[in-house]
């Protein structure tokens, strides 16, 4: 039987929300649909390698030396595969039973899909926003009017329906789609890489549909959260990436500023309340320093190193090289 489908896991170190995730790839539930799991290893210290080998010995394991983004870790995976299509998972994310045939059985019969996505819940079972509008000027304006989401996240209600982007926390992509427009943007280290990749695809008719049936239980920022300056800062430095690409001069100018207008204000907001609520299009329950971070980085661009400079330091102090 040849494989149709090809399932790809980035690991950064959580080793048990990964087991979990495997757990539920292969045990009852599992896709009945012919398909190879991968998991690529970015250089995590937590045992997750030798975790996954002991459980898990059909699982194809890559055991990378240094670290890299989620764009680059991916495309290896996608071209290591080379199946007609890849379930694209973070490893903090699990498949409830029946959702991977539902993504690959939408892929299959809906031709101007390239991507099937699916309903995304927090682990207490709350809906968790992850398909939106893409960020244009005129979302980001929207965004500032409202200091939030209305409008800008898209909760289909019909079975199956087009979004503009969805969350790369679960996503079905079809290889000949990806083929057309070129993979992920490695220029993106973490964050907009996903929208960007939407983004082209959409340009030439490749559409984005949420699967109703189809669940997927996330924990938000498994991988980021210890250090929320440098999310933040990666976040801000992919956001203006992609405004650079999409909408550059004036366009990516309102867009930025239109945000700054909504920090600013969400910030006014928690300073007077005491509290953040459930303010921002980011999530809920921002703290206020969060905030902060994301006004001056919005103001100013990058405050400081992110990301990328936190692998680039592992993997200097390890003498790695990508």
């Amino acid at each position: 039987m040849s494989t149709r489908l090809a399932v790809g896991i980035v690991a950064h170190g959580n080793r048990d929300l990964l087991l979990e995730a495997l757990t539920a790839l292969t045990e009852a539930g599992k896709p009945s649909v012919a398909h190879t799991i991968h998991v690529l290893d970015n250089a995590s210290e937590d045992g997750t390698c030798d975790a996954v080998r002991a459980r898990f010995p059909d699982v194809e394991l890559i055991q990378q030396t240094f670290r890299d983004g989620f764009g680059a870790n991916h495309n290896r995976l996608m071209a290591r595969a080379g199946a007609p299509l890849y379930l694209l998972l973070n490893d903090d994310a699990t498949v409830e039973p029946g959702a991977v045939d539902q993504l690959v059985r939408h892929l299959e019969t809906v031709p101007e899909a390239a991507v099937a996505a699916p309903i995304v819940t927090y682990p207490d079972g709350r809906h968790q926003p992850t398909a939106f509008r893409f960020p244009t000027p005129a979302t980001c304006l929207r965004s500032l009017a409202t200091l939030g989401q209305a409008g800008i996240e898209q909760r289909p209600s019909a079975a199956a329906a087009r979004v503009d982007w969805a969350s790369g926390c679960a996503l079905l992509l079809r290889q000949e789609s990806i083929d057309a427009v070129g993979p992920f943007d490695e220029g993106f280290y973490m964050f907009s890489e996903e929208t960007d990749l939407q983004r082209r695809l959409a340009a030439r008719g490749g559409e984005t549909h949420i699967v109703q049936g189809a669940v997927v239980r996330h924990h938000v920022r498994a991988s980021t959260a210890a250090d929320p300056a440098r999310r933040i800062v990666e976040f801000w430095r992919s956001r203006r990436r992609y405004w650079a690409k999409h909408h550059p001069g004036l366009g990516g100018d309102v867009a930025r500023l239109a945000l700054v207008g909504q920090y600013g204000a969400m910030n006014g907001v928690a300073r007077v309340a005491g509290r953040t609520g459930r303010l921002g299009r980011l999530g809920p329950g921002l703290p206020a320093e969060e905030l902060r971070l994301h006004l001056t980085n919005a103001l100013h661009g990058p405050t400081g190193p992110g990301l990328r400079e936190s692998a680039a330091d592992w993997n200097a102090a390890h003498a790695v090289a990508r």
